[in-house]
C-alpha cells in the first residue's frame, strides 16, 4: 500500500496529557456546530514540556459532501466569507478560534481537523503553526474545484480524503515542514472497489490520480 501512517509519537504519551480541557471551548464547539450544521468532538492533547494545547476537531455532518460544497459556495455553510481577491475565509472560525486562544495562558493550535460527511471524511492535518485556520476556507473550496476530477469524472467517490501527503523522496528536500504551504500539491484518496481499498494520489496541479509512494501526517 502507498500510503501508510507513520507509528504515533504520542503513544506512549511522552510529555503529553490526554483528557484535559481548555477555557472556552465548549462556547467554541457550539459556534462552529451552529456554522457548519454538525455535531463536533474535540480531543485536546496538552504537551507539558512546550506548555502547548493541540485540538483534534472532528466535525459530523448529517448530509453528503456535495450538498455541503453547494450551500458552501452559496456561503451559507462554515461561517466562510469572500475577501477582496475572491478567496473564501472562515470569518466566524477564526474570529472563534482567536477568542478561544485567548481565553488561556497556554498556546492554542489545531494539530487535525476531520469533516465526516455521509459518504466520505475529509482530514486536514497541520503543517504549520495555524496552518488549519488560516487554510480552510481554501481547503474546502479547493475540494469544490477538482471534485468532478478526483471523483474519477464524478463516478466514484473516495471514503477518505487527506490533505496533505508527501512524496518520500522529498521528505528531507522541503526542509521544516511549518515553513511550507503544501496543502495544495498532493492528497491522498482511498477508495473501496470490490470489497479491497485502493489507495491513490491526486494532483492537484495537473488534476490527475496516480499511484506514488507518499507518507501522511501524524
Amino acid at each position: 500500500m502507498p500510503i501508510d501512517k507513520k507509528a504515533n509519537p504520542n503513544f506512549p504519551l511522552n510529555g503529553t496529557r490526554t483528557f484535559v480541557t481548555a477555557n472556552g471551548l465548549d462556547e467554541f464547539v457550539k459556534i462552529l456546530e451552529k456554522e457548519f450544521f454538525a455535531n463536533i468532538t474535540v480531543q485536546c492533547r496538552y504537551h507539558t514540556g512546550k506548555k502547548k494545547t493541540d485540538l483534534i476537531l472532528n466535525i459530523y455532518c448529517n448530509f453528503g459532501l456535495t450538498e455541503s460544497l453547494h450551500h458552501f459556495n452559496t456561503g451559507n455553510w462554515g461561517g466562510f466569507t469572500i475577501d477582496e481577491n475572491d478567496v473564501k475565509e472562515p470569518a466566524t472560525f477564526d474570529e472563534a478560534f482567536q477568542k478561544l486562544r485567548k481565553q488561556n495562558k497556554n498556546s492554542i493550535d489545531i494539530a487535525e481537523l476531520s469533516l465526516h460527511f455521509k459518504d466520505t471524511s475529509v482530514i486536514v492535518s497541520r503543517i504549520y503553526d495555524y496552518s488549519i485556520p488560516e487554510q480552510l476556507g481554501e481547503i474546502i473550496f479547493k475540494t469544490s474545484e477538482h471534485f468532478v476530477y478526483f471523483t474519477k469524472g464524478l463516478t466514484e467517490m473516495p471514503y477518505e480524503i487527506f490533505v496533505p501527503v508527501f512524496e518520500d523522496n522529498t521528505q528531507n528536500v522541503f526542509g521544516p515542514l511549518d515553513n511550507q504551504k503544501k496543502y495544495f500539491d498532493y492528497w491522498g484518496l482511498y477508495f473501496e472497489d470490490d470489497l479491497q481499498y485502493d489507495v491513490l494520489i491526486y494532483a492537484l496541479e495537473n488534476k490527475k490520480l496516480c499511484k506514488e509512494d507518499f507518507f501522511l501526517l501524524d
